[in-house]
């Protein structure tokens, strides 16, 4: 069977499930990141949404900054703008040229899911809540970006201007995406393989003539409807468990596609 024929029978026709079997494992792979995409769609969804209300909040704080520019590596209001600490629905924002606040201050303004951004007479801080996948990757909740490393053209209009977008960049989208493809990869690759244990144990007791590779190719396709059953579930509730959802609905699938799998014969 074509993969196009074995994913119509993933969401109706379960017994003929059996023949993705024969399938290459490579095209079993490439179905697998298929369904990958589908999970992190939800994913990208909510990523998508919290950076709507980031730029909605960025677009109100852009009101509120002075004119400054950067001299000598150093944050330099016009006039007599004063220091302000101003908080959206998403973000803190401190504008502190007279150096009165520290990077730890700015991290300790976060509350909850907030986004604290700081910018000291020294350097722009951004404080990101706690997080494993934060620590891992940054070392630290928190950025520090000196002025005089790159950002010395920095000044309070190009700052208002970028903070005004309302837009999206195309390039920021494919990055959440292909940053969401990759946990939902992983833990599907997970959740599959434990499937295909069950799915091993259960062939071994009903005597079937499968081995454990072309079972796992089974499981992928059994996966399908429990893939998108967990991805629609999953838009109004990130916290659910999709991976206990997706093993227990594949492998009754798989229970109904092994009923046309072959026997060994009975040795005497």
């Amino acid at each position: 069977m074509k993969m196009r024929e074995l994913f119509t029978a993933s969401l109706y026709r379960f017994k003929e499930l059996k023949n993705a079997r024969f399938i290459g494992f490579g095209k079993a792979l490439v179905y697998l990141i298929f369904l990958s995409f589908i999970l992190a769609i939800p994913i990208t969804g909510h990523v998508l949404s919290l950076f709507n209300d980031l730029k909605a909040d960025g677009q109100e704080i852009a009101e509120k900054i002075p004119d400054f520019t950067i001299e000598e590596g150093k944050l330099a209001p016009t006039g007599d703008s004063e220091g302000f600490i101003y908080q959206t629905d998403s973000i803190i924002f401190t504008f502190d040229p007279a150096g009165k606040r520290s990077p730890d201050d700015i991290t300790g303004d976060l509350l909850g899911n907030f986004i604290s951004v700081g910018l000291l007479p020294d350097e722009i801080v951004i404080a990101l809540p706690t997080s494993g996948i934060t620590t891992s990757l940054l070392g630290s909740n928190h950025l520090e970006f000196p002025y005089a490393q790159g950002l010395t053209q920095l000044n309070g209009n190009h700052l208002r201007e970028y903070l005004s977008e309302k837009t999206i960049p195309w390039w920021l989208i494919l990055l959440i995406v292909l940053v969401s493809l990759y946990p939902a990869f992983i833990n599907l690759v997970t959740t599959i393989l434990i499937a295909c244990i069950g799915a091993s144990i259960l062939s071994g007791i009903r005597r079937l003539q499968v081995g454990f590779l072309e079972n796992l190719k089974i499981l992928i396709f059994s996966a399908t409807l429990p893939v998108i059953l967990a991805a629609l579930v999953s838009f109004f509730s990130l916290s659910f468990d999709t991976s206990f959802f997706i093993i227990l609905a594949s492998l009754f699938i798989y229970n109904q596609a092994a009923k046309g799998l072959p026997k060994r014969e009975s040795q005497v």
